[in-house]
């Protein structure tokens, strides 16, 4: 199978961030040449008028939880959990199943092609993803067995799920720990433990609120950061999400051990959680920081375009500088950062001959991205641009979306069947 994006503006996002205008060719899922290609394909795309780059990866979800978008709206997160764990105790396989496949198709529809998951029944997740055509890095989420409403033991679900989804192409499985607020040392280690036989990443809440940080500090006598190096859990495969409310010597922490961080603006925004997570600090001190969404609960949507201009002002308004967090900047935390944060930087996150062809095809042709030039793309991208612009989304080679036409699912049955699954939920 050959595809042909021909006579786009290709935004490479590789080392040298060059932008290219020419043809982009994919043979058998890979991108295997870059610019004027004389060449035929199966299939061509005409990107006159479009941006070509890479797919976003979307570093921090809970994918399942669209059928929960919306019910805890206006709320901080300490009145948000319980409000939403009452309705997840009550989710079934199907119901997670259908959520997960009802937020693949908005993620497809807006030109994210690879996503980080944390929740239980990641194996209806992987379903959704195989059958959306997404690429998923899964974190079966696991919790003191006193808090958590799986079936079984989490750590052992976590495990036996790690074992069955090896070696899939699509779904790179791995294993997830909620946070220190229901997490003992004791899970905390054996999660690392079965992270380091398994040779798989680690996937955490972290440092997320005030109350968090202090409501630990006053258990353990060390902020949650400093808790987690004590007892062994960081090291480089360690994803943490959130990392609002840290100190400069945790992020050095951080630093040192090689963690990277999902930096999610507008859900820490929506929850009122305060503070601003110090993310021009911790780029600056090494951490890879890339850029995620959220669950649906604490952020409504999956458009990582409103994610990426959030994330832009957010910073600079609090910065009182215009230049902190450069639209080339927040770019690279949606794409090349991001895939890097999952060490997946060798096969996704940029446009280069050798690399998975996983890519977003954008029009620059609407009235709000008018007038466009060349040298304004990344601007136009990052401060003009949303998910509807999205011409064409595609993963290893396969065109999952084009022209307003999801191809890989009946994207109106999937709609109808999450919307009957809420009502059962909430009228039960």
């Amino acid at each position: 199978m050959s595809l042909l994006l021909r006579g786009g503006l290709i935004v490479t996002q590789d080392p040298q961030r060059r932008l290219i205008a020419g043809d982009v060719f994919v043979e058998n899922g890979r991108i295997t040449a870059i610019g004027s290609v004389n060449r035929e394909a199966d299939e061509v795309i005409d990107c006159a008028g479009s941006a070509v780059l890479p797919g976003f990866v979307n570093l921090h979800h809970h994918v399942a939880n669209t059928l929960l978008r919306g019910v805890a709206d206006d709320m901080p997160l300490e009145e948000m959990v319980p409000k939403a764990s009452a309705i997840d105790a009550k989710l079934t396989r199907r119901d997670v199943q259908i959520g997960a496949l009802l937020g693949c198709v908005e993620m497809v529809r807006s030109g994210t092609t690879s996503f980080h998951d944390l929740f239980y029944w990641e194996d209806e997740v992987a379903r959704a993803v195989r059958e959306s055509g997404m690429r998923g890095f899964l974190s079966w989420v696991t919790l003191d067995e006193a808090f958590t409403t799986q079936h079984g033991s989490p750590l052992k679900n976590a495990e036996a799920f790690i074992a069955k989804q090896k070696d899939d192409p699509l779904v790179t499985p791995s294993l997830g720990v909620q946070g220190v607020y229901v997490a003992s040392e004791e899970t905390y280690a054996k999660a690392r433990e079965i992270g380091d036989r398994h040779d798989v990443r680690l996937h955490t809440h972290l440092s997320e609120t005030r109350a968090e940080v202090e409501g630990h500090r006053n258990k353990t006598g060390l902020r949650p950061v400093e808790w987690l190096e004590k007892i062994g859990f960081l090291n480089d495969r360690v994803t943490a999400a959130h990392c609002v409310w840290v100190t400069l010597n945790e992020v050095r922490i951080l630093a040192r051990h090689g963690v990277s961080v999902a930096h999610c603006p507008v859900s820490n925004m929506k929850l009122a959680s305060g503070g601003v997570a110090p993310v021009p600090e911790m780029m600056r001190e090494g951490v890879v920081v890339g850029l995620g969404t959220d669950s649906p609960l604490s952020n409504n949507g999956m458009d990582v375009f409103a994610d990426m201009k959030v994330a832009a002002l957010l910073h600079k308004a609090t910065r009182w500088d215009a230049g902190v967090m450069s639209a080339q900047t927040v770019l690279d935390l949606a794409t090349i950062h991001a895939a890097r944060a999952l060490r997946a930087n060798h096969e996704i996150g940029s446009i280069e001959v050798g690399k998975r062809a996983d890519l977003a095809v954008v029009s620059l042709k609407g009235a709000h991205t008018t007038p466009f030039y060349p040298e304004t793309v990344i601007s136009r991208l990052v401060y003009s641009c949303r998910g509807s612009d999205v011409r064409a989304t595609i993963v290893d080679g396969q065109i999952l979306m084009a022209d307003g036409v999801v191809r890989t699912v009946d994207e109106a049955d999937v709609v109808a069947r999450a919307q009957e699954t809420a009502r059962e939920l909430f009228e039960a």
